[in-house]
């Protein structure tokens, strides 16, 4: 029996968002998971973990797994249990245009951190809030499938802030 990498599908706007641990780190082999979620309609990953991470977590070279795989890559960089700091806002500032418009063209895009759930959930509702939807609605649609997101009071308030700050 083959083993599956976990992964949960959030819809947003057309598109649909992966939120997953990262691939590669749950007992499935880093192509072997990036292939199984390319089977489920995936045209690129969004990383939110540094490369000092990866490589700690055994992934020296996950941009060119991601690549050999045929999937684009963004990585978006966020300490662990924290929120989004300078590296993460030049990366979103570069890119968010083009993941909101890949979501509206109904793209499926993989979102990951290293467990999935924290920055994760974060940055899925930054997304959502970006495509329309309210704080609350982000966190309650990300919370049914992950329970643990928004663990971290931070986490929840920056997703609020980031609405304060959209809506001025």
């Amino acid at each position: 029996m083959s083993v599956s990498h976990p992964c949960w599908s959030l819809p947003v706007h057309n598109g649909t968002l992966i939120l997953t641990p990262c691939p590669g780190t749950r007992d499935v082999a880093l192509s072997e998971s990036l292939a199984q979620l390319k089977a489920q309609g995936a045209t690129a990953v969004i990383t939110l973990m540094s490369s000092e991470e990866l490589a700690e977590s055994g992934l020296p070279d996950f941009a060119g797994a991601v690549n050999a795989s045929h999937l684009d890559w963004f990585q978006l960089p966020i300490p662990d249990f924290g929120v989004p700091g300078a590296d993460f806002d030049q990366a979103w500032r570069a890119c968010h245009t083009e993941l909101l418009q890949r979501l509206q063209s109904g793209a499926t895009l993989v979102l990951h951190c290293k467990g999935g759930s924290g920055r994760t959930g974060m940055v899925a509702a930054k997304l959502m809030l970006a495509s329309g939807e309210s704080p609350e609605a982000a966190i309650s649609a990300i919370q049914a499938l992950r329970p643990r997101a928004f663990s971290y009071p931070a986490q929840r308030d920056y997703i609020f802030n980031s609405a304060t700050l959209s809506a001025e």
